[in-house]
């Protein structure tokens, strides 16, 4: 890997050289920004520093097309005590889940994460708001001339093309596409693209016609708000993670400014977020308990579906209502 970027992380970075044991925390229910970002910082240190990592996510159950990321790593071990924990991907504890305490009960503790509500709970902490956590661990690896493998390269490039819906939604510049065009010339493009956009189940497609079909509709079409019951889960066997995919494709929807699809967690309800023209869903998400960016947040309530649909359509007409949606010119 050729460093052509300015070092600026090394000074943080080389603060792992004393450490023992370490784990990686990413946030509850990782998608594969989260995923990927984890196994390819655990090699790095393994091989650059000699250090012992482990790698936890508080999940049900990893949809299919994400195993291939952990190629035999295994996710949660058995939790031992560690010196140094960091937290990635993750805006706030609160979203590590149960292994929140890992975090917490750590001498030492780094932060990197790419998302505008971080709360910066770490010691140390690397958090910028660019397209992926992925993006920030290729540019600290860039900065040790780390030789990366043809599959870490894949990896960097699924949280790329997955957090941005394929470069279409976040904080994407210059150095996005240039990482991208980088790893695109050791792997094959159509086969991660493949693996990750159009590997949808049958379940996902009945759980997707269902969101359609309970989709609430306001202010022609700029706001959509749709919730999807437990009752309605079970009858199509369905369980959290068959959810995945489903508000990008919502908010797809002509017109649509402001978009929220509630889905059955545990006993709780995960209220996802989705923003076009410039529109701001991380506030609200922070203002829950939750994070993310400005065009995708998301947030974990306890309250009733009528609660959280009236809270949200509440706040989406604030912010329908506070600016004006920019519009890009195509050409």
């Amino acid at each position: 890997m050729k460093n052509k970027i300015r070092r600026k992380y090394r000074n943080i970075i080389d603060k792992f050289k004393d450490s023992k044991n370490v784990c990686l925390i990413a946030h509850l229910e990782p998608d594969t920004d989260a995923l990927s970002s984890m196994v390819v910082f655990r090699a790095f240190l393994e091989k650059t520093f000699g250090l012992k990592v482990d790698i936890f996510a508080d999940s049900e159950i990893l949809p299919a097309n994400y195993q291939p990321i952990l190629e035999g790593s295994k996710l949660n071990p058995k939790v031992k005590k560690y010196d140094t924990a960091v937290m990635m991907d993750s805006p706030n504890l609160d979203r590590l889940g149960k292994y929140k305490e890992l975090f917490e009960n750590a001498k030492k503790t780094f932060v990197i994460d790419h998302h505008s509500t971080n709360n910066y709970n770490g010691e140390y902490n690397i958090v910028e708001v660019v397209s992926s956590t992925c993006e920030i661990v290729y540019k600290i690896l860039a900065e040790y001339d780390y030789q990366m493998s043809v599959a870490e390269y894949g990896k960097i490039y699924a949280g790329l093309i997955t957090d941005t819906n394929s470069f279409s939604v976040g904080a994407i510049t210059s150095d996005t596409f240039k990482i991208a065009s980088v790893c695109s010339e050791f792997i094959d493009v159509h086969a991660i693209n493949a693996n990750f956009f159009n590997s949808n189940t049958l379940v996902n497609m009945r759980l997707f016609a269902k969101a359609i079909e309970n989709m609430k509709v306001y202010e022609d079409g700029k706001i959509i708000i749709s919730a999807v019951k437990k009752s309605e889960m079970s009858k199509i066997h369905a369980n959290f993670n068959d959810f995945t995919g489903i508000i990008n494709r919502m908010a797809t929807i002509e017109n649509s400014q402001l978009i929220c699809l509630i889905q059955p967690k545990d006993n709780d309800y995960y209220v996802s977020m989705r923003a076009n023209n410039g529109y701001d869903v991380s506030i609200i998400a922070k203002e829950n308990g939750g994070g993310g960016h400005i065009g995708a947040s998301a947030f974990i309530s306890d309250r009733k579906i009528a609660e959280i649909e009236s809270l949200i359509l509440e706040k989406f007409m604030r912010e329908l209502k506070s600016k004006k949606p920019i519009k890009s010119k195509l050409f």
